[in-house]
């Protein structure tokens, strides 16, 4: 069995999803099984697929208390659950995809003497919501327990030279998020233009995903109310929509859209002109992050403007499918009143092309190579014991 733990209910979560289903399907594993919390209207045992199952672990104590003590107790209580779920089981991989849940996992490798990979979605200890003794603690946490991983996998090249230099260690693997590959060429559905009641010939800019802070919203806001000739969507959701639905009350160009299902998001992104990938500089994850939202518009054939941070620029200029700016409004606006509609469908061409190659057909050959390195082979089983 190989067994994967996020701290999450696991209703949308893209990057695990591909992963367990690139293992099941090349046989690495017989048993796929998924680790999350459960929640009320929520199955605690779900058969995904053949193979491949989502297990959701009530608390067994600590869920009637507040504060951060009645946190702490749900947490424990959580990993006792884990636990005994465990009981009995034969686990050969244990897959920890969360900083919080790096302790418990290394508890498990040791109490099951299976192999252990970490594979953290972002820089877990430099985010924007930590600081003081928590950043503190997850430091110290991270920096005791990460040689405990067999293999550590992140997201992207910056955060991998990151985690080499911090840590000193030989070898981090990279494992990007990106979607599958869309056999057909990209065309226009007309059903985000349509959702919002703007023409063909409207210039439309697309945010598609999480409305929260440091991810450029109050910015785009300002930069889009100067500039009524260019139409802004912002499609997703978070704690920033009632920000946004008032700027849409005043400004005719500036549109709330709530989040589609996951199967229809490309319907949508396909038909904007350009894409906003604007992160703020307000912590170094974000400053190094390479999000999932702007492989989903190169998937679209959307050319994307992008924060000028070191994964984001290194992205728009290898294949020339964006543009680079500071995170500001009035070098956004600035940018904008540059852009032809020539340049437009050149950068259309270039994304469109550049999307065969950003694909989860191609990051799975380096996943598989990690799980070769380990000692797995793609016929079940390990093969060479660590």
């Amino acid at each position: 069995m190989n067994i994967h733990i996020y701290p999450s209910i696991f209703a949308n979560e893209s990057r695990i999803l591909k992963i367990v289903r690139s293992l099941r399907g090349h046989d690495v594993f017989t048993r796929v099984v998924v680790l999350a919390l459960w929640k009320a209207g929520l199955p605690r045992h779900e058969v995904l697929e053949d193979g491949i199952e989502v297990m959701r672990v009530e608390p067994l104590f600590g869920g009637g208390l507040h504060g951060w003590v009645g946190r702490l107790l749900k947490i424990v209580g959580w990993y006792l659950g884990v636990l005994l779920a465990l009981r009995g089981q034969t686990v050969i991989c244990f897959n920890c995809h969360s900083l919080p849940v790096l302790p418990l996992s290394v508890l498990v490798k040791f109490w099951k003497r299976c192999a252990l990979v970490y594979d953290p979605h972002e820089l877990e200890t430099e985010t924007a919501g930590l600081s003081g003794r928590r950043q503190w603690l997850a430091r110290r946490v991270e920096s005791a327990l990460i040689r405990r991983a067999d293999i550590v996998c992140v997201v992207n090249r910056s955060i991998a030279d990151w985690y080499v230099a911090r840590y000193r260690i030989q070898h981090v693997w990279v494992v990007r998020n990106v979607p599958y590959r869309t056999e057909k060429r990209p065309v226009r559905t007309g059903a985000l233009r349509r959702a919002v009641g703007l023409s063909p010939e409207a210039q439309l800019y697309l945010y598609q995903g999480l409305l929260a802070p440091g991810r450029g919203v109050g910015m785009l806001i300002e930069a889009f109310s100067g500039m009524p000739d260019r139409h802004l969507v912002f499609m997703g959701y978070g704690e920033l929509e009632g920000q946004i639905r008032e700027a849409a009350v005043h400004h005719a160009n500036i549109h709330f859209m709530a989040a589609v299902p996951p199967s229809q998001v490309k319907d949508y992104t396909v038909d904007a002109d350009v894409g906003i990938a604007l992160i703020e500089n307000v912590c170094l994850s974000y400053y190094l992050c390479l999000p999932n939202k702007l492989f989903e518009y190169v998937a679209c054939g959307v050319p994307a403007v992008v924060s000028d941070f070191p994964e984001l620029g290194r992205f728009v200029d290898e294949y020339d499918c964006g543009w680079k700016t500071v995170p500001d409004a009035q070098a956004l606006r600035q940018l904008m009143q540059g852009l032809t509609a020539e340049e437009l469908a050149a950068k259309r061409t270039n994304t469109r092309d550049s999307g065969w190659m950003y694909c989860w057909e191609e990051e799975e050959k380096t996943l598989l190579a990690m799980y070769r390195e380990l000692g797995f082979n793609l016929a079940g089983g390990r093969h060479a014991p660590r």
